[in-house]
């Protein structure tokens, strides 16, 4: 009796001062990121969503000012048929207040699988210089059947998510929450 008794106050004591957490899954961000990322998420997916017609927007503010995107992180899944489609999808680096483009990038459909969503790492050939306030704008032109289901976390209030592409006037994003979309940031 004695000894299960301490081996419990050694693992009581050990919780409440360790700290213990488990591993993420290879797939999943810490609950904080990197330095190097921006985020609003906790690395949890509540729902997903596809917009046909329109893009999802991230906003994002740099935390110095000689810092350059190298490139974005996308938790999501492709839907459509089992080989994905044989072209790209834009990314469109934004100035937050004036809404211009600043840089547009590409990447192949290939990225995703379909299935679980999961994150998509795509590097910029060269780290793209944005303005302090930032917005991230993907278009990957989704139809009934081809496109990508971009996740959604609910821990935040959706402050920083928006619909649309460049050129139109933007919408509130009305998912619930912000796209797990990530800036990645030169070192």
């Amino acid at each position: 009796m004695t000894v299960r008794i301490s081996t419990a106050l050694v693992l009581l004591s050990c919780a409440l001062t360790c700290h213990v957490r488990p591993a993420a899954a290879a797939d999943e961000p810490a609950k904080k990121g990197p330095a190097n990322r921006l985020s609003y998420h906790d690395g949890k997916a509540e729902g997903k969503k596809s917009l046909a017609g329109s893009g999802e927007v991230i906003g994002f503010t740099l935390p110095e000012a000689d810092k350059k995107v190298a490139g974005v992180r996308i938790h999501g899944s492709r839907y459509g048929t089992p080989t994905p489609p044989n072209e790209d999808f834009d990314i469109y680096l934004l100035d937050a207040k004036s809404g211009e483009v600043v840089a547009t990038e590409t990447a192949k459909y290939s990225k995703f699988n379909r299935g679980p969503e999961k994150w998509v790492e795509i590097k910029f050939a060269e780290p793209v210089e944005v303005p302090q306030e930032f917005k991230i704008a993907l278009n990957f032109r989704a139809e009934k059947t081809k496109g990508v289901y971009v996740s959604v976390d609910t821990s935040t209030a959706a402050q920083h998510s928006e619909i649309g592409l460049p050129g139109a006037k933007l919408k509130p994003a009305n998912t619930g929450g912000d796209w797990m979309i990530e800036a990645v940031l030169s070192k």
